[in-house]
C-alpha cells in the first residue's frame, strides 16, 4: 500500500512540475489576479442578479444563504483535512521546490485546496438552483476550473489537492442541494 501511495505522490509531483513549467512571466500577473478570491466578487453579484431575475428577492436570499452554507461546510471540511494531513505546499516542500517556479508565497498546508473546494461548491449549487432558467449556465464551471488551475500554475497546490478539492466541493453542494431542493421549490 505504501508503494502505491508513494508512486501516486511521485506522479502528482511530476505533473505539478510539468504544469508549472508551462508558465512564463507574461502570464504570471494574470494567474495571480485569477487566484485572488476578491477579484471574483463581480461574478458573485452577477449570479445573485441572475437568481433575482428568476426568483425575486426572498428566494434569491435563500439561495444566497444556502450557497453560503455550502461554502461554510467546505471551509470547515477543508480545515479538518488540512490539519489532519499537514501536506507541505509545493513551494515549501524541499523535495520539489527547487524544480518549480515560485511566483507567490503562502502559508498553511496544501492538501486539500480550499480555493478549489469552495469555488466548486459555489458553482455547483448555483448551477443546480438556476440551470432550468439559463441555457448557458454551465459556463459557470469555468470559474472553479480557472481558480483551480491558478493554484497549480502558482505551485501552491498539487494536482491531487486541486482535483479532490473540486470533487468534494461538487459533492458538498450536490448533497446540500438535494437536502433543500423541495424547500427552494416551495418558497
Amino acid at each position: 500500500m505504501n508503494e502505491i501511495i508513494n508512486k501516486t505522490i511521485d506522479l502528482d509531483q511530476q505533473l505539478l512540475v510539468f504544469l508549472n513549467q508551462l508558465g512564463n512571466e507574461k502570464w504570471d500577473s494574470f494567474w495571480i489576479f485569477i487566484t485572488n478570491p476578491l477579484h471574483w466578487i463581480p461574478l458573485f453579484f452577477f449570479l445573485f442578479y441572475l437568481g433575482f431575475r428568476v426568483f425575486k428577492f426572498k428566494k434569491s436570499i435563500a439561495i444566497l444563504l444556502y450557497t453560503s452554507l455550502a461554502v461554510l461546510v467546505s471551509l470547515g471540511l477543508m480545515q479538518l483535512i488540512k490539519t489532519s494531513f499537514e501536506r507541505l505546499r509545493p513551494i515549501h516542500d524541499p523535495t520539489i521546490n527547487t524544480l518549480i517556479r515560485k511566483i507567490i508565497d503562502t502559508d498553511g498546508f496544501s492538501f486539500i485546496s480550499g480555493h478549489s473546494m469552495v469555488s466548486a461548491a459555489i458553482a455547483t449549487f448555483i448551477y443546480l438552483a438556476l440551470k432550468q432558467h439559463y441555457k448557458y449556465l454551465f459556463l459557470i464551471f469555468l470559474f472553479p476550473l480557472l481558480f483551480a488551475y491558478s493554484r497549480l500554475y502558482l505551485a501552491v497546490h498539487y494536482p491531487i489537492d486541486v482535483f479532490l478539492g473540486l470533487l468534494l466541493g461538487f459533492i458538498i453542494a450536490r448533497l446540500l442541494y438535494v437536502l433543500i431542493k423541495k424547500r427552494l421549490e416551495t418558497k
